[in-house]
């Protein structure tokens, strides 16, 4: 695997665009591997590579969305561990929308998500813009860091992992009130409606 790092680092951006769409449904090489390396070496870029790394993550997601609604969850199971279709299939029960951001953010690799929500049939307009949210958040937010703070950025990833934890389980934290406000409000909505 090292030396498919190396050949895409030598692609520049291409391979990460590789990368990133290639390991939303079926690669193992880690878009950050690539994204880092090349944000440090032309900081002035390094937004432009969260950006472009976030959006060929989503367009490789719809790809392994459309690859689990076409073989279907028992299909899904037979490429994708059981521990990670369960955890997805579990909690996706209780609020898809939650589940997919979670799982965006989540060390659950990203293949196994967007595959797991194609044979679970969730929407897929929100889909893609829960997957853009999380996704963003791990690419876009990297560039964003490395633009404002270069090498000192990357030490930030790994000193303060439990800070970034906390800051993100918040912002979880608060996505998940305002989804539960919302679904609370459409019910009562209905009600009314009913009436």
């Amino acid at each position: 695997m090292e030396a498919l790092v190396v050949i895409l680092l030598e692609w520049g951006l291409t391979g990460l665009l590789i990368a990133a769409f290639t390991e939303s449904f079926i690669s193992p090489v880690l878009p950050d591997l690539l994204l880092i390396p090349l944000a440090l070496a032309n900081p002035h870029n390094a937004v432009y590579y969260g950006l472009a790394a976030t959006f060929a993550s989503i367009v490789g997601g719809l790809i392994g969305y459309l690859i689990g609604l076409k073989i279907g969850l028992p299909a899904a199971r037979k490429f994708i561990p059981n521990k990670y279709i369960d955890k997805i299939h579990d909690t996706v029960q209780d609020n898809a929308v939650l589940a997919i951001f979670l799982a965006a953010l989540s060390p659950i690799p990203y293949k196994f998500i967007s595959i797991t929500a194609g044979a679970l049939k969730i929407n897929m307009p929100m889909f893609l813009i829960i997957s853009f949210l999380g996704r963003g958040k791990r690419f876009f937010l990297e560039g964003i860091l490395i633009y404002y703070f270069g090498a000192q950025a990357v030490e930030m990833f790994t000193q303060h992992k439990d800070d970034m934890l906390i800051i993100s389980l918040i912002v979880i934290a608060a996505v998940a009130l305002v989804a539960y406000a919302l679904k609370k409000s459409k019910k009562e909505n209905t009600a009314l409606d009913k009436l």
